[in-house]
C-alpha cells in the first residue's frame, strides 16, 4: 500500500514538474512562413523577395532591391481518422487492462507570421538582411505531457504550435553569386525542485536556468540566364528540458520514509539537419517553375517523449519505447504564373513516412504525407496581398499488433490517417 502511493505521487510530481512534449518539427518546415511561399512548397522567385527566405536560404536575400515588411494570419483545421476501441492502458503503464479511445482531436494551428528584408547595400557588392517568425494564439508553445505509449500523430500533434524567429544576412560578393547565414533562434531550459511536505509549512521551491540557443541556416544561390540554382543547411534544432527534483516526505510519512530523488528528461522540439537543392526558370512570359530535394537526418532523432529516472529509492524508472526513424529525401515543385495582374500560384511537396520500426507498446503514428496548395497574389502600389490554401494528405495504413496486452492493440488493427487544410494571408509593404 505505503509503495503502491508512493509510486503514483511520484509519477504524479513528474507531470506536475516536467514540461515535456510532443513538439516536433517547425512551422516553416510544415507550413512555410509566408502565404506565397505556402502555396509554391517554398518555390524561390526571382521578382518578389521574400522575407521567409531568410529561413529557406538566406542567399537570396540580396535580390531586394527596397524594403519590405510583411505580416500575415495562418490557421489549420485538422481531420485525422479516430483511434477507438484499442487497448488504452495495461501492464506497461502499472494498470489493470483497459480498452477505450485516444484523443485525435487535437487543437488547431492559428497565429501570425511576420518578415523584413532590408537591403544595405544595393551596389555590387550587395548586401542584405532579413528577419522572420511566427507568433502562434494563446500561447509562445503549445505544451502538453502523455503517456509514453499513447497513440498520438506525432508529426502533427502540437507539431508548428511554437514560437519560431529566424534572422540572418547575405552578401553577392561576386557577380550572379550570393551566400547568407541566418540563426533559427530557440532556447535551452533546465530546472531543479524542491519539494518538503509536513504538517506545519509545506514547501516547493524552483530554481530555472532558461538560456538562449542557435540553430545555423547556410546557403548559397546562382544565377545564369533566366536559371537559378542554390544549395542550403539547416543544422538540427534540439530543444531539450532537464528536470532533478529533491522531495522530502519525512513530514508526512515518518522518519523512516527515504528522500526520493529523481531525473526526467525530454525534448521540447525537434528539427531534424537538412540539406536542400533547388533549380528554378524564368519563362520570358513571367512564368516560373521550380523544384527542391531536402535530405532530413531523422535517424538521428531521439523521441521527445520524458524518461523518470529515480535514484532514491532505487529500483523505479520509466519506460521509453525504442521507435527507430531513418534519413528521408522530400522533393517538392513549384509554378507562379502572372494572369490579369494576378499572381497565380500552386506546389506540391510530398514528406515520405519517418519511422523504421517501434516496439509492441509504441504508438509513434507517422505515414507518407502528400502536400498540395495553390495560391493568388495582387499588387496594388506598394502594397501585395497573398492568399494561399494547403491540402495534407496523410496516406492511409493499418496498424497492427500481435500481444492482446499491448497498449493499441485492436483485433484486425485500426486505421490511421486523415487529412489538413492550412490557409492564411499575408499582407506585404515596400518602401
Amino acid at each position: 500500500m505505503y509503495w503502491n502511493f508512493l509510486r503514483s505521487l511520484l509519477i504524479s510530481l513528474g507531470v506536475l514538474c516536467l514540461i515535456a512534449a510532443k513538439i516536433l518539427a517547425s512551422t516553416p518546415d510544415t507550413y512555410g512562413m509566408s502565404s506565397r511561399a505556402s502555396a509554391t512548397a517554398g518555390l524561390v522567385t526571382f521578382s518578389h523577395p521574400d522575407p521567409f527566405l531568410a529561413y529557406q536560404n538566406p542567399a537570396y536575400l540580396t535580390q531586394a532591391h527596397d524594403l519590405k515588411t510583411s505580416v500575415g494570419f495562418m490557421s489549420a483545421a485538422e481531420f485525422f481518422s479516430p483511434i477507438e476501441n484499442v487497448v488504452t492502458q495495461g501492464e506497461v503503464s502499472g494498470e489493470s487492462l483497459e480498452v477505450g479511445n485516444f484523443e485525435t482531436n487535437y487543437a488547431n494551428l492559428a497565429g501570425l507570421n511576420f518578415g523584413l528584408v532590408l537591403p544595405v547595400r544595393k551596389e555590387f557588392p550587395k548586401i542584405a538582411i532579413g528577419t522572420t517568425g511566427f507568433f502562434p494564439f494563446g500561447s509562445l508553445a503549445s505544451v502538453n505531457t502523455s503517456q509514453n505509449y499513447e497513440a498520438i500523430y506525432e508529426l502533427y500533434y502540437n507539431r508548428p504550435k511554437r514560437f519560431s524567429l529566424v534572422s540572418g544576412a547575405a552578401i553577392e560578393p561576386f557577380e550572379n553569386f550570393s551566400v547568407g547565414v541566418s540563426g533559427n533562434f530557440y532556447l535551452t531550459s533546465g530546472a531543479n525542485t524542491k519539494i518538503n511536505l509536513n504538517n506545519i509549512n509545506s514547501s516547493v521551491s524552483i530554481a530555472m536556468d532558461i538560456q538562449p540557443a542557435v540553430s545555423p541556416i547556410v546557403g548559397a544561390r546562382y544565377t545564369w540566364n533566366e536559371w537559378s540554382f542554390d544549395l542550403s543547411y539547416h543544422g538540427a534544432l534540439d530543444y531539450k528540458m532537464v528536470l532533478e527534483n529533491h522531495s522530502d516526505l519525512g513530514g508526512i510519512f515518518g522518519s523512516n520514509v527515504p528522500v526520493v530523488e529523481f531525473l526526467a528528461k525530454s525534448s521540447m522540439f525537434y528539427d531534424p539537419a537538412m540539406v536542400g537543392a533547388g533549380i528554378s526558370h524564368l519563362f520570358k512570359n513571367g512564368l516560373q517553375f521550380g523544384a527542391h530535394l531536402d535530405w532530413k537526418n531523422w535517424n538521428n532523432y531521439q523521441t521527445s517523449l520524458s524518461q523518470m529516472i529515480i535514484t532514491n529509492p532505487g529500483g523505479m524508472k520509466s519506460f521509453i519505447p525504442d521507435v527507430q526513424f531513418k534519413d528521408v529525401i522530400s522533393p517538392s515543385v513549384g509554378v507562379e504564373m502572372p494572369v490579369w495582374g494576378l499572381f497565380l500560384r500552386a506546389g506540391y511537396r510530398y514528406e515520405p513516412e519517418h519511422v523504421v520500426s517501434q516496439e509492441e507498446n509504441s504508438n509513434f503514428i507517422d505515414t507518407p504525407v502528400h502536400v498540395a496548395s495553390l495560391g493568388v497574389g495582387k499588387t496594388l502600389a506598394n502594397v501585395t496581398v497573398d492568399l494561399h490554401l494547403q491540402y495534407h494528405y496523410l496516406i492511409p495504413q493499418l496498424v497492427t499488433k500481435s500481444d492482446p496486452e499491448a497498449v493499441g492493440y485492436k483485433a484486425g488493427g485500426y486505421e490511421v490517417g486523415g487529412s489538413l487544410l492550412n490557409y492564411g494571408l499575408s499582407l506585404g509593404t515596400t518602401f
